[in-house]
């Protein structure tokens, strides 16, 4: 699946910043990863084979999962991993549960907010592991000083603050991840896809 026709999915929850959205195609089933640890260096599938319908996994890249999948693992060993792969290559083979938390935590060394809806709804969808992993990585992305944005990437970036400032806005939602999706769309205001007012207040010291 591509990643246009990913957005294209995610548009029909969306009508701007603050509305609700659906899971992506691609996104996981929540509360099937394992809490806390590593992947411990799982480079195939729960069946022993490759991910259905993407490239075979070279020896290259399997090395890189198991070293990230570690419990001990160096945070170059995320850099490295996502800058081979890609963003959209860490998301596609996170439908493998056994690597799904690898890949959220190699997501904060992307280099664009293509797989920012993604992460959103992880954190929205996801066990809480996953989903403080997720939030950590949106907060690291944010974090990067501002650059000419990708075009290609101005639609997932209001797609995802869309998510996040559902997740902030619900009230229903765990306080840890609203406080960190808060923290988060701070961080992106600059960015223009959420405006100031709109990010909720309630957490602020009176």
């Amino acid at each position: 699946m591509t990643r246009r026709f990913v957005v294209a999915l995610l548009f029909l929850g969306f009508t701007g910043c603050g509305k609700s959205t659906a899971p992506s195609a691609s996104m996981p089933s929540p509360g099937t990863a394992g809490s806390g640890g590593g992947d411990a260096g799982n480079a195939t599938t729960a069946s022993g084979g490759d991910d259905a319908a993407l490239a075979p996994m070279d020896a290259r890249e399997a090395s890189m999962w198991t070293a990230a999948g570690m419990k001990d693992a160096d945070p170059e060993d995320f850099a490295r991993l996502a800058d081979l792969v890609g963003c959209e290559g860490l998301r596609e083979r996170a439908d493998d549960a056994s690597r799904r938390m690898t890949a959220i935590r190699a997501m904060q060394y992307c280099r664009d907010f293509s797989e920012l809806p993604w992460l959103a709804q992880v954190a929205t969808s996801g066990t809480d592991d996953e989903a403080r992993s997720a939030l950590d990585a949106v907060v690291e992305l944010a974090a990067r000083p501002r650059r000419a944005t990708d075009p290609e990437d101005a639609d997932e970036l209001h797609v995802g603050c869309g998510a996040l400032l559902d997740l902030a806005r619900g009230k229903d939602r765990p306080k840890e991840r609203r406080v960190l999706a808060i923290r988060a769309l701070r961080m992106l205001v600059d960015r223009g896809c959420v405006q100031k007012g709109d990010i909720p207040t309630e957490f602020d010291a009176k």
